[in-house]
């Protein structure tokens, strides 16, 4: 089962952004709608590249050390 994108989640990690020490941000509001913030800015984006990269990026295998 593949996992969804979430609305309202900031996926800024996944695009390289920083929101903690820049204050960048990249917040999903459906479909291929996206928020894109920054101190002082913000833009909305319809993008359906960056959806499906996001989506790509939270579908991809993870990676378990240890014993089960």
């Amino acid at each position: 089962m593949n996992k969804q994108l979430e609305i309202g989640h900031d996926y800024a990690s996944i695009f390289g952004l920083d929101p903690e020490d820049k204050g960048q941000h990249m917040i999903y509001n459906g479909g291929n709608k996206w928020l894109a913030q920054q101190p002082g800015s913000e833009r909305e984006i319809e993008s359906e590249k960056t959806t499906a990269l996001a989506l790509a990026y939270i579908n991809q295998p993870s990676v378990s050390i240890g014993a089960w």
